[in-house]
């Protein structure tokens, strides 16, 4: 029970705060924000940019996946766009290794480029019911954990790979499933992290997600959000005000355009944060009060992106929109 109040806010009342309606530009959907945080002005926006972290910013190297760029020419250019926190995604580097390429000499050279990896992307089917497919995503994903530590990282995500069509799945089973992989965790070091995916059947909820950390009564579980899941799954941001910002370390930071049906929006709708119609300013101030301190990792799969600009032009204005955006 301690651990359960330790993820969620002791109060869970939003302190009285009157709610207002404003269209989030979406074909009439409307969602409900804070009214005391709901105004997102030209002079908060510019306050933002004065104020920006850039030690906090983060790229998801899904943003380049289309250029099909082996993992250390994606470390590259990220850093020859300014970017030093990397989430890289567990099939390039497994293909680095493939290769020859050894961990110590990877992590040596993050470091002599002052970057570091903060997270890990992976597709291990690790909740599903079926005893040996479970069986076989566990064990990758123990390597996969063996393989972030040696880069000194601590967090991957464990996404609901293998359930996202899926209804016959409990919230207690899933729970079980969390709390083993974050017990095999404490070997390495290195925790999974509950993300949710926007589309799913299971996992798409917010509200499900918490549940499912705080039963494990595990003092390492943690949530992986996104602004585009958050919305593409129906929850209200105002949701995030229960949550315990200190339990997170990544937070995916991305937009979607305006004129699409929420249900509509497809994984390469994303677009660059700020260029869409997300609430950032409620968003922002919202992690603030709840004390989160991690990085805001850009993810985007837009295609059209990669066919516009080379890599190297697309991450320079990605790294200018995620100054202005976090």
């Amino acid at each position: 029970m301690k651990n359960r109040r330790n993820f969620l806010k002791s109060s869970l009342a939003l302190a009285g705060a009157a709610a207002v309606s404003v269209t989030a530009g979406v074909s009439g959907e409307k969602t409900t924000w804070g009214a005391e945080n709901a105004k997102n002005t030209e002079n908060e926006e510019e306050t933002c940019v004065k104020k920006a972290d850039v030690s906090r910013i983060a790229l998801n190297t899904a943003t380049i996946m289309h250029y099909h760029l082996p993992l250390l020419e994606q470390i590259r250019v990220a850093h020859e766009a300014g970017f030093r926190n990397l989430e890289i995604w567990f099939n390039d580097l497994d293909a680095w290794l493939a290769e020859g390429g050894k961990l110590p000499e990877l992590r040596s050279r993050l470091d002599d480029l002052d970057m570091k990896i903060v997270g890990g992307i992976n597709f291990f089917p690790w909740a599903v019911p079926e005893k040996e497919p479970r069986r076989k995503a566990v064990a990758d994903m123990r390597s996969g954990m063996e393989k972030m530590r040696v880069l000194g990282c601590s967090n991957f995500a464990a996404a609901p790979a293998g359930i996202y069509s899926r209804t016959d799945i409990s919230l207690a089973e899933l729970a079980d499933r969390y709390r083993a992989i974050l017990v095999m965790g404490e070997e390495f070091g290195v925790f999974p992290q509950l993300e949710i995916w926007g589309g799913a059947k299971t996992l798409s909820r917010l509200s499900d997600a918490v549940w499912v950390a705080t039963e494990t009564v595990h003092p390492r579980a943690s949530l992986l959000l996104d602004v585009y899941h958050l919305y593409r799954g129906g929850n209200d941001y105002t949701s995030l005000k229960q949550l315990n910002g200190a339990q997170m370390t990544n937070f995916h930071w991305n937009d979607w355009p305006g004129g699409i049906e929420r249900e509509a929006l497809k994984d390469g709708d994303r677009v660059f944060p700020g260029d869409g119609v997300a609430p950032f300013v409620f968003i922002r101030k919202t992690l603030a009060e709840i004390g989160y301190q991690g990085t805001f990792s850009l993810e985007i799969f837009n295609k059209t992106y990669c066919e516009t600009y080379t890599p190297v032009e697309l991450l320079k204005i990605a790294y200018e929109k995620m100054k202005r955006a976090v």
